[in-house]
């Protein structure tokens, strides 16, 4: 039977700190506030069991087959139709219930959100042990890391060894880089770990006005022993994150570029800061959009593969991309002299975050 659905209602687990969820992205909770397809609340790393795990799943899918779509899920660019395979098991699990980091970047929704930065949260390994002997997890499960720096989390190499380095799980990991992991390096090499790092610029002073830490040689220094495995570049990737009034011009983006170049990375990652968008709805003004535009063929001219998230997708979808010359002068004069709301509204929530 036909219909539409995603993969992670139908075979995704996400950890939050307080609630088990079905995925960490809902265009419902990024835009309107709202919340992700729940599946237990509260939750704090209790024990599952099949029956349990799969009721709320069950509900959501039965919604779907109904030609339906739970609230949770409307307008996701991941719902799309064919035949789902109903069996119950999982495939995808996301890890993001503790957010401490060695870094303070302007953009993290964990600084935004002012809510206290921790590790003291529930054992994730003995949960998804329990799921591995009842078959609800099998081997090439992928493993997705959120939250905070996961090179400092607790159960950090014990998830690597049991995970990555077993041949287990393939695991996609978001790092900063700051700390050098020789159990991640070891899991890069061997093909069972992903890394992207949000460099998000292409010289000391810049990174520093984003992540407020001054770590921008030793992070180069770390992603070049990372990337020296002479393993598929795909295992690693650095991401640029367009920050409105800070790195949203050409010259960063070039040095960005031949940074990567240095540490020899070829994929690369755009997207436009979540936190700015969420301000306007993902209404954001134009020139944005075509700037991300302009910055991805550019890297395609300079031998780079790329990739946008999905931020900058929403922003696209929900955003009228003018293609007439004029249009977009205009529309750039009007976002760099006449309409400064939304970089004021940007810039004051910078200003906040550095009094608290």
């Amino acid at each position: 039977m036909k219909y539409k659905c995603c993969n992670l209602i139908q075979h995704g687990l996400c950890f939050f700190e307080k609630d088990l969820v079905s995925c960490c992205f809902s265009p419902n909770d990024q835009v309107n506030g709202g919340h992700p397809p729940v599946i237990i609340s509260p939750y704090k790393g209790e024990s599952l069991s099949k029956e349990e795990l799969f009721q709320k799943i069950n509900d959501y899918v039965a919604i779907f087959k109904k030609g339906g779509c739970p609230k949770e899920c409307l307008n996701c660019y991941h719902l799309e139709e064919k035949e789902w395979d109903e069996t119950p098991f999982i495939n995808s699990v996301t890890i993001t219930h503790f957010s401490n980091c060695n870094a303070n970047c302007i953009y993290c929704s964990n600084n935004l959100e002012q809510s206290e930065r921790t590790n003291d949260t529930y054992e994730i390994l003995p949960v998804l042990r329990s799921l591995k002997e009842q078959g609800i997890i099998k081997q090439g499960v992928e493993l997705h890391i959120g939250g905070g720096e996961f090179t400092i989390y607790k159960e950090c190499n014990q998830l690597l060894e049991e995970f990555a380095l077993s041949g287990f799980a393939k695991v996609y990991i978001p790092t900063n880089a700051i700390k050098f992991s020789q159990e991640l390096n070891s899991a890069i090499k061997n093909g069972a770990a992903c890394i992207i790092v949000s460099l998000d610029s292409g010289s000391k002073k810049t990174y520093k006005k984003i992540k407020r830490v001054d770590a921008f040689d030793i992070v180069v220094k770390n992603l070049k022993i990372y990337a020296s495995n002479g393993i598929n570049q795909g295992e690693i990737a650095l991401k640029y994150i367009v920050i409105p009034t800070i790195n949203d011009n050409f010259g960063e983006f070039k040095k960005f570029l031949n940074t990567a170049s240095e540490i020899g990375v070829k994929n690369i990652i755009i997207d436009l800061d979540a936190k700015y968008a969420r301000e306007l709805k993902h209404k954001v003004d134009s020139t944005l959009i075509c700037l991300v535009q302009k910055f991805e063929k550019y890297s395609h001219k300079q031998g780079f593969s790329t990739e946008t998230y999905s931020f900058f997708s929403q922003c696209l979808n929900t955003s009228d991309v003018k293609k007439n010359i004029l249009f977009q002068l205009y529309d750039l004069l009007k976002y760099r002299y006449f309409n400064q709301t939304a970089n004021n509204i940007y810039r004051n929530s910078v200003k906040m975050q550095k009094k608290c």
